[in-house]
């Protein structure tokens, strides 16, 4: 049985937590392995139950461990602050963990973007400050881009930012503080994970079905912690693709509206479906903040957001960005929002589009006869392991042979979930042999072949 060395001068449930760190670095703990059950650890240091309780916790919002109820607490995989990058074709190893983009041919789009930029004498704008961070042009073509996704705009509510996980972080710098609850979905992105545990924050996830989150238990959460703000992906959920129901949008609308929790809605995918579900910023405008960008469904490198927010917040959210990045590349305002008059954006959609069919429908065809979630709209797909397989063993297994695969441990928000599955994502690879192969060699390793 694993015995921590605790350094006396520290509060005991740090010491265990930072024990853990330690040992795993020097390798007396290794990615899997079960530490002992907290009742167990408490007597063989002498301790109070409690005293341990409080330090897997802590180890777990640290990222060091994965728990479940009725399994135990697990060393957890990987660098848990970490954002999947994508690896590259150069790489030994086959990425199906960085949620990127399809991959397009962009040789005629790099010549109109070159063109474009010379047209409309972009690049001039790089040598001003944009007042308030947007010119009123901008403000203006991201409102066309916002009501296109079924938002109401207020001129006053409306902000750039760096992409979507600056929206992202923006809201959550402007409204909540270290040490607070932020709720969101039982599974979510890596991206608003890493985020949480860098600011301080604590995450706790809401349960789900295939209807998306369930509103009941929402409002029971957030009354037992005291949360005041959620980050929410109703749409395209990452990673189960499902999309929250339209009963179950009027209900947590109202909820919000009536108890002043204000959700931060994320919906970096719902660009790519061509008439998304009604958001919940159209049924509860002063909230919620809705976020979205172009990266996922235009291009990755056209780091250009927008926030939707209530104007009587959207100077705290402006603050945020001025801290975070000031104010994003007014070139690249600019450029989207020329896209988004010309119809540009909605074209490079479509490319994407179109090309992400034809790798979903190869992941289909490869892993059809296993429990694998798909949408053809989206970026990956979702596949429920079978027993015995825990996600993070399935992926420390794969890694050993060449794959990279995102577990639901490292998705997940709470140490409880029992979800055992994996997020595919399968934009990262630049070429379709070589996904082909990994998905195949996913396939052959559940059917114990590999």
């Amino acid at each position: 049985m694993w015995i921590p060395e605790l350094e006396p001068s520290r509060p005991v449930y740090r010491a265990i937590a930072e024990a853990i760190a330690q040992d795993v670095a020097r390798g007396r703990l290794a990615t899997g392995d079960r530490l002992p059950a907290q009742r167990d650890l408490a007597r063989a240091l002498s301790l109070n139950l409690s005293s341990v309780t409080k330090a897997y916790r802590l180890a777990f919002e640290l990222g060091l461990v994965n728990g479940e109820t009725g399994r135990g607490t697990f060393v957890r995989a990987g660098d848990p602050a970490r954002i999947p990058w994508p690896s590259g074709e150069n790489s030994v190893s086959i990425d199906f963990a960085s949620n990127f983009p399809m991959p397009v041919d962009p040789s005629d789009d790099v010549v109109q973007l070159c063109q474009d930029m010379a047209r409309y004498e972009v690049g001039a704008r790089l040598f001003d400050y944009a007042p308030r961070g947007a010119v009123n042009d901008d403000i203006a073509s991201a409102a066309l881009w916002l009501e296109g996704l079924g938002v109401p705009t207020r001129p006053d509510g409306i902000l750039l930012t760096s992409g979507a996980i600056n929206g992202v972080f923006a809201c959550l710098l402007a409204l909540a503080k270290p040490g607070e609850t932020v709720l969101c979905e039982e599974l979510t992105s890596p991206g608003l994970v890493s985020c949480a545990r860098m600011m301080g924050l604590k995450l706790v996830g809401i349960p789900m079905d295939r209807d998306g989150m369930k509103v009941d238990a929402f409002e029971r959460i957030a009354s037992e912690t005291g949360a005041r703000v959620a980050v929410l992906n109703p749409t395209l959920h990452n990673p189960t693709l499902t999309d929250l129901s339209p009963k179950r949008r009027e209900r947590l609308a109202a909820l919000a509206t009536r108890s002043g929790i204000m959700i931060v809605e994320d919906e970096v995918y719902a660009p790519l479906l061509g008439t998304p579900p009604q958001p919940l910023a159209a049924l509860a405008p002063d909230a919620v903040c809705y976020v979205t960008s172009f990266s996922k469904a235009v291009l990755p490198g056209l780091r250009i957001g927008y926030i939707s927010a209530p104007p009587a917040i959207a100077e705290r959210l402006r603050n945020a960005i001025r801290v975070s990045t000031w104010m994003p590349s007014p070139m690249l305002a600019s450029l989207a929002s020329r896209w988004v008059r010309d119809g540009t954006a909605r074209r490079l959609i479509g490319k994407r589009r179109a090309a992400g069919l034809q790798r979903i429908n190869v992941a289909r065809r490869i892993l059809g006869s296993h429990e694998l979630a798909s949408r053809d709209d989206g970026l990956h797909v979702w596949l429920t392991l079978p027993q015995p397989w825990r996600g993070d063993e399935f992926a420390t297994y794969a890694g050993a042979r060449g794959l990279t695969v995102m577990p639901s441990q490292d998705l997940a928000a709470n140490s409880t979930s029992g979800i055992q599955a994996l997020r595919l994502s399968l934009g990262a690879e630049p070429s379709l042999e070589r996904l082909e192969q990994g998905l195949s060699r996913i396939d052959r390793i559940l059917r114990g072949r590999e």
